[in-house]
């Protein structure tokens, strides 16, 4: 008997917020990632400062500001997350893009902006982005390294 409650009680809850959890996705998903231009099928890998506490130009983007990682944003120290991508696209600095299946593995909208390029993005085009993370180990998480992943632009 306790059993049969338990599962009607479990089977209700979910049935209960099915819709909502499926709405705050399609919210996180829809809404945060617009754009003009959607890219699918596109590398996405992960890169990271040479020492985190040097401030050599390795750890600048093209601009000589800081980079920007993805955990940092995570812990509120910047507004965004610093990805590099090809020089030859041609993209404006910051250009804002944004990568569905990240917003959604995280469960929030994450403002990755173009502000680096680098040799191992040069001449793949829109199919190879790289986001900044802070440390080696954080490189190999599998969330920043998708093989085909959606960017927005």
């Amino acid at each position: 008997m306790v059993k049969v409650s338990l599962f009607v009680m479990i089977y209700s809850l979910i049935c209960c917020c099915t819709p909502q959890i499926e709405a705050l996705q399609s919210v996180l998903t829809d809404s945060a990632c617009r754009g003009r231009m959607t890219f699918k099928n596109v590398t996405v890998t992960a890169y990271y400062p040479i020492d985190e506490e040097d401030n050599s130009i390795e750890n600048m983007d093209i601009k000589g500001h800081a980079l920007a990682t993805l955990q940092d944003y995570f812990d509120n120290t910047v507004d965004y997350v610093t990805v590099s991508m090809d020089e030859n696209l041609h993209i404006p600095y910051a250009t804002q893009i944004c990568i569905p299946e990240l917003d959604e593995h995280y469960r929030r909208h994450i403002n990755f902006q173009v502000r680096d390029t680098a040799s191992n993005v040069k001449g793949r085009g829109v199919r190879r982005v790289d986001i900044c993370v802070r440390s080696e180990a954080d490189s190999y998480d599998h969330a920043v390294n998708l093989k085909q992943a959606t960017v927005v632009f």
